[in-house]
């Protein structure tokens, strides 16, 4: 607890803030942060958890670092074959981020209701284009964003709709 709290002082602003993490963490002091872990580590030195929490549910969280730090949390509310699953947890996704950051932007998207825009989307990922929405004021010494889209791999098409956390270059 007393390496959380210190970890706390040493990067105050949190990343995303949706959880414990901040921007210019190394991977050991995410991993310090054993109520979200088990941790899993990529190749790269990157890493991920089963257990962040986005909207009151535990979500995939990949981390990405660069020269050793973190600069990117990915969360990835929904990964697999269902585009009518994908599309609500788009929907879903967009509730939260709204609830979190206010207004959102939808570059791209046509229609009126949340379901219109959604289906908008749908339609963008079926085709294997990528459809993006963002908090219309991002939050400080952060940037947010949210895409939809899909990857096709040996005949079998996978929708992925990610939140991404990304601390803004210097």
């Amino acid at each position: 607890m007393a390496l959380v709290l210190l970890l706390f002082a040493a990067f105050p602003a949190l990343a995303g803030g949706f959880g414990p993490w901040t921007f210019g963490m190394s991977a050991y002091e995410i991993r310090a942060v054993e109520s979200h872990g088990p941790y899993r580590a990529f190749s790269n030195g990157d890493l991920e958890t089963y257990s962040a929490d986005f909207g009151g549910k535990r979500q995939n969280a990949q981390f990405y670092l660069k020269d050793g730090r973190l600069w990117r949390i990915a969360l990835r509310t929904y990964e697999g074959t269902d585009i009518s699953k994908a599309t609500q947890v788009w929907i879903e996704t967009y509730t939260t981020l709204k609830k979190l950051y206010g207004p959102m932007e939808t570059p791209g998207l046509s229609g009126e209701s949340l379901v219109a825009l959604a289906e908008s989307a749908k339609a963008i990922a079926a085709d294997g284009g990528k459809a993006q929405m963002a908090p219309v004021t991002q939050p400080d010494a952060e940037f947010v964003f949210s895409s939809f889209n899909s990857h096709t791999h040996e005949g079998v098409t996978y929708y992925m709709v990610t939140v991404n956390y990304d601390q803004p270059a210097p």
